[in-house]
């Protein structure tokens, strides 16, 4: 009797480990679940963040202390830049917000990138439909650069992407990849790398 006893304690023990580990692990899927639902909405809400920003590079920034007065400068740049190339004559509203990216040093001949959020996506849109624009415009703003404002995420499948391009060129082509700009069209799963050829001027 002792024995049957004994048993059915360790059959009792074990059902409960049993039972234990069933719940254990179905509370770390909901856990994991659950934090996979956060990290997506955070990154959509980052997306959506993003969604009526562009990022101008290489717009002449002014050295000067006052922080107005750079401000201002910026702004004067790019109001006349948008109506020059872009036919957009814009007014005060229309831009929500607009500021370099990195710390500002008088002594610093990097230029910083300028961030600037339209009030709304139609004025943003209607700039990168038109970036070819910037190919053919009047010396003031020639070497100024536009793209989209994307997040860590999608900055680093791009830069996955065009590193995968160059390897596949080096290992099929005899030509060195820095004779060819690689760059990034479609958008989500219908990016794509275009190889395009330097000319001698570029």
């Amino acid at each position: 009797m002792v024995d049957i006893e004994q048993h059915l304690h360790r059959e009792k023990d074990s059902g409960d480990m049993d039972r234990d580990q069933a719940l254990s692990d179905e509370d770390l899927i909901k856990s994991v679940v659950k934090e996979e639902i956060n990290r997506k909405t955070v990154e959509d809400q980052d997306t959506e963040r993003r969604k009526r920003n562009l990022i101008f590079y290489r717009v002449p920034e002014k050295k000067a202390e006052n922080v107005t007065e750079r401000k201002e400068n910026d702004s004067t740049y790019v109001t006349d830049l948008l109506d020059c190339v872009f036919n957009l004559k814009v007014e005060e509203h229309d831009i929500e917000k607009m500021y370099r990216l990195g710390r500002w040093s008088e002594n610093d001949d990097k230029v910083r990138p300028l961030l600037v959020t339209f009030q709304n996506t139609e004025l943003k849109d209607h700039v990168e439909a038109n970036l070819r624009n910037l190919k053919h415009t009047v010396d003031k703003f020639k070497g100024v650069g536009i793209s989209k404002d994307l997040n860590p995420k999608e900055r680093q499948e791009i830069k996955d992407l065009i590193s995968d391009a160059k390897n596949e060129h080096s290992a099929n082509s005899s030509e060195s990849a820095e004779n060819f700009r690689f760059l990034v069209v479609g958008k989500g799963q219908r990016r794509k790398v275009i190889k395009i050829k330097k000319t001698t001027a570029s």
